[in-house]
């Protein structure tokens, strides 16, 4: 069901109303038994015991309780209405869609009575297709889709909870559904300017001042349940600790795969050699100090490599790498990719893993290097 605008009753005062008086009149009817009253008759009430009250009660409460529920929810969705109208325009709509629908109501009594029509159940069945009409009208379709090669759009569901409601009682509700259709269609082409018309002044200032605070509804916060938590990378976490210990013990584990050792012993050594490197990792990732550290000294030969590779981070950033990777060229290399340089002008974004030669042996004679 297509929900335009934020949800609840925010900026539609008049729609809570209308949701509440009617859902309570029509509890209180079915609670009092008082739903005979709610009915509109063209004979005996209206003709013999002149009950013309029963123009007002007919729209204020439903006589079926399956329509109840139906009904308050069209209700409820149509509060888009009012928030394109404004409350002002909006009651004026409502008021005038009563009126018009009511005497469409009594004409088709009156037609209907040679064909064994002879009332109408109570409820707001006019004043929701009125607004239903205007729906229709104003609010554009948000998305469709297709089921079995059939386009539908998405304000399909309203209009099957609203036929749902239409059928509800055959042609006693089918009735005045038509007569509020016809309503809605009267006010959408302004038939004698009647788009127009307010409410006076004073009854407008009089509804703001003692009624609309009663009806005020503030906005409901939006979740933010569905967007992603960002947490800041903390070093000593546990669970990145162990992440990163699994993939490193891994890497070990293949390089060492031909040891002699027995397996247990292998995996313990692997683990405890894995948990101390992800720590010097860290501190090198993080810039925490190594120097209290037993460390391996920088290779000077690794070193002029990494700085060919890495001209944007300083000569203590690179030291600090290899005698975290015990002077693992490739292993720094990871290192360095990782750790940030202070300023990023000129860097390309591609760096590429460069194997110095391998000096030629001392001991060879007459061989040159091709």
């Amino acid at each position: 069901m297509q929900e335009t605008g934020p949800a609840g009753f925010y900026n539609v005062p008049v729609t809570k109303f209308l949701v509440l008086s009617v859902g309570v009149c029509s509890i209180l009817a079915a609670i009092m038994n008082l739903k005979p009253y709610f009915d509109l008759q063209l004979v005996p009430h209206m003709t013999v015991h002149h009950q013309f009250w029963r123009l007002l009660t007919s729209q204020i409460a439903f006589g079926s309780s399956g329509d109840v529920f139906f009904g308050l929810l069209l209700l409820y969705n149509l509060r888009v209405i009012e928030r394109q109208y404004g409350s002002s325009k909006y009651t004026a709509f409502l008021f005038i869609s009563i009126v018009v629908s009511t005497l469409l109501e009594l004409g088709a009594l009156v037609a209907g009575a040679q064909v064994g029509f002879k009332s109408i159940p109570g409820g707001p069945y006019a004043l929701i297709f009125s607004a239903l009409y205007q729906y229709y009208r104003i609010i554009p379709v948000t998305y469709r889709f297709r089921v079995f090669g059939l386009v539908i759009n998405n304000k399909l569901f309203l209009y099957v909870l609203a036929i749902q409601v239409a059928f509800s009682q055959s042609c006693e509700t089918l009735t005045p559904a038509i007569c509020g259709i016809l309503s809605g269609a009267m006010y959408r082409t302004d038939v004698g300017n009647i788009k127009q018309w307010r409410f006076p002044i004073w009854i407008q200032k009089l509804t703001v001042r003692f009624v609309k605070p009663f009806l005020v509804s503030p906005p409901i916060a939006r979740s933010s349940t569905t967007l992603p938590s960002q947490r800041p990378f903390v070093a000593g976490i546990l669970p990145v600790d162990n992440l990163l210990s699994n993939g490193l013990r891994n890497r070990r584990e293949t390089n060492t795969s031909t040891s002699t050792r027995s397996e247990t012993a292998s995996v313990s050594a692997a683990a405890t050699e894995g948990t101390s490197s992800v720590r010097e990792y860290l501190d090198t990732i993080t810039g925490r100090d190594v120097a209290g550290s037993e460390l391996e000294p920088p290779s000077p030969e690794h070193t002029r490599v990494l700085l060919t590779m890495f001209p944007d981070h300083p000569r203590e950033t690179i030291t600090r790498a290899l005698s975290s990777a015990h002077n693992d060229l490739n292993r720094a290399v990871e290192i360095m990719l990782s750790t940030p340089a202070p300023y990023n002008e000129g860097s390309s974004g591609i760096v590429r893993t460069l194997i110095p030669p391998s000096p030629p042996a001392s001991g060879s004679r007459g061989e040159r290097p091709l």
